[in-house]
């Protein structure tokens, strides 16, 4: 039972360290893990996360930093699979007791704006270095992006994970005033502070960094105890059911979400 996994059980989620990876794979590398479509968890519907009791934040419909515009493809609504709803309601209950709740970004994902997301990170990489190859550009955009550009409905080897329903963008926020928790660097942010092990490093002393370092221990621990994976270059990013969960859970693995359609 879920309820188990409390302090209680666990000790303090922000006192405990947030391991390395053994591994550096990107957003590019996921691509060959199979999926089983004929899964139960691939017959889930889309559903609105808000209308199951999760606070949302639709990100890419206002105009917030980095972009400081709104996508002309992004979703009002965060869609996610039934599962990740059961889910995120579970890491809730985790969170409870820190006086805490998830805010969601952003959730299911159009393969429309999976590609403005990748003419950004591709244009971001070129201003960072005028002198990039396209390989050199591609590499660095696969850090923060799925590449939708070869996106074949029927070959799940193109299908990005925000396109399943199984991938979730979030942050934490308080349960009484709704304000958001310091992570130390915000969402979406092409640089190395991204990163979810950051503030792991002993130099980083201050007690802004303190502070961002218990945070981001607090959200992955609680996601973790649930079943996510995160995406160790993206402090937001987890995974259920995807194929980038099953490449961080190992070459045994295989994912059950495939590509999602919304609600008529």
């Amino acid at each position: 039972m879920i309820e188990t996994l409390t302090t209680n059980a666990k000790g303090d989620f922000r006192k405990q360290p947030i391991g390395k990876r053994a591994d550096s794979r990107t957003a590019l590398d996921y691509h060959s893990f199979a999926i089983d479509l004929e899964s139960k968890g691939n017959q889930e519907k889309l559903v609105d996360l808000a209308q199951n009791g999760v606070a949302c934040q639709s990100a890419y419909t206002k105009a917030m930093a980095p972009y400081h515009c709104a996508f002309a493809s992004a979703l009002p609504t965060v869609y996610v699979r039934e599962g990740i709803a059961i889910k995120l309601q579970e890491v809730n209950n985790l969170l409870r007791p820190y006086e805490v709740e998830i805010l969601a970004l952003d959730g299911y994902r159009p393969i429309a704006l999976q590609k403005e997301l990748w003419d950004y990170f591709i244009e971001k990489g070129r201003q960072a270095s005028a002198e990039a190859s396209d390989e050199e550009l591609v590499r660095f955009a696969g850090q923060y992006c799925s590449d939708p550009r070869q996106f074949d409905p029927s070959n799940y080897r193109t299908w990005p994970v925000h396109n399943t329903g199984g991938a979730i963008d979030l942050t934490l926020r308080r349960l009484a005033e709704g304000q958001e928790l310091f992570m130390g660097g915000i969402f979406d942010d092409a640089d190395e502070i991204s990163w979810t092990r950051h503030y792991e490093d002993e130099r980083h002393t201050s007690e802004s960094a303190q502070e961002a370092r218990r945070n981001r221990r607090l959200l992955y621990h609680s996601m973790c105890a649930a079943g996510f994976e995160n995406y160790h270059y993206e402090w937001w990013h987890y995974d259920l059911g995807t194929q980038m969960w099953a490449m961080h859970r190992g070459k045994n693995s295989h994912a059950y979400y495939g590509r999602a359609e919304l609600p008529a």
